[in-house]
């Protein structure tokens, strides 16, 4: 009986050892074959329009003058070498990113490190917060829009008490419109960094404190050696996505200001919106979104580099 058991393990064994080569190759195949649809997708949603998006910088296509795209090469890149008026754009998109994600950073660290209490007053507001980011721009603008209206907006109303705006809308000044529109898109964007901080500053272990107290650090002392420290691969980044959003920014400024006045709030994502919709110029609309997606990528490249070497 002894004999007759092992004989059956030993053929069971072989048999396995000696499966089908396709069998074998399935196992091999099958997580590629599951990933798949997942890959196909990205593909399709990035790699494609961006390979058209190239495509379509290198066609000569003004649409006034022919209904079709045909090959141009470089002559939109050469154009846009000596477009002035779209190297201000960019000037101030790189103005706008940087201003964004600043007034993130002040508004969302105070309040994270208020929020990051285990009270029902903290809990409740840790939800509350979420609703400007979750709120759509369109909303967003057009209330922003009659809180500023020199009619009957109530923040115009305090601000021309306090001499900052004059009987005029703020929206009206080139200065204080591009101002105000950076601090309301830095404003939207708090809830997402302050929800990630207050994930940052929760996953610091109690004892780190402890001991920088039983050492003598202050308060000051404590958030400058502990807290920060904790955080800051945090801030770099979701820092970093949230400026990659600022950069690609449209909306916000397009609804409040339609880029003006005299062009102050022209950043590079109205200024496609222009060479489509209003020159009729699609191509060298897609030579400037290619110039845009190398800059952010040489500017996200250098700025995680800088992160590693400090």
């Amino acid at each position: 009986m002894a004999t007759t058991r092992q004989d059956s393990v030993r053929a069971t064994i072989g048999a396995a050892a000696r499966r089908p080569d396709r069998a074998r190759l399935y196992d091999r195949l099958l997580p590629y074959g599951m990933m798949a649809p997942a890959v196909f997708v990205a593909f399709a949603i990035a790699i494609v329009p961006l390979c058209y998006a190239f495509w379509l910088s290198l066609q000569d296509w003004y649409m006034l003058r022919q209904p079709v795209p045909k090959w141009g090469g470089l002559v939109n890149y050469r154009q846009l070498l000596v477009d002035t008026q779209l190297w201000m754009a960019f000037g101030r998109t790189w103005i706008w990113t940087i201003g964004t994600v600043f007034v993130e950073l002040l508004l969302a660290l105070p309040i994270a490190l208020l929020l990051n209490r285990e009270t029902a007053i903290a809990r409740t507001a840790s939800a509350v917060i979420l609703l400007p980011w979750v709120t759509p721009f369109i909303v967003l603008g057009f209330g922003w829009r009659f809180l500023l209206d020199s009619d009957v907006g109530p923040i115009h109303a305090f601000l021309h008490a306090i001499g900052i705006a004059g009987d005029s809308s703020v929206l009206n000044d080139p200065v204080l419109a591009f101002a105000t529109i950076i601090f309301i898109s830095g404003w939207k964007g708090t809830p997402f960094l302050v929800i990630a901080l207050l994930a940052a500053l929760k996953s610091i272990p109690d004892e780190l404190y402890e001991a920088a107290e039983v050492d003598g650090a202050n308060a000051w002392a404590r958030f400058r050696h502990v807290t920060v420290p904790a955080i800051q691969n945090t801030v770099v980044t979701v820092g970093l996505v949230l400026g990659i959003l600022a950069f690609y920014s449209f909306d916000l400024p397009w609804i409040m200001t339609k880029g003006g006045p005299q062009d102050a709030t022209t950043i590079v994502g109205i200024a496609m919106y222009k060479a489509v919709f209003l020159d009729l110029r699609p191509a060298y609309a897609a030579a400037i979104s290619i110039v845009m997606l190398l800059l952010l990528f040489i500017a996200s490249l250098l700025a995680l580099r800088a992160r590693r070497t400090t």
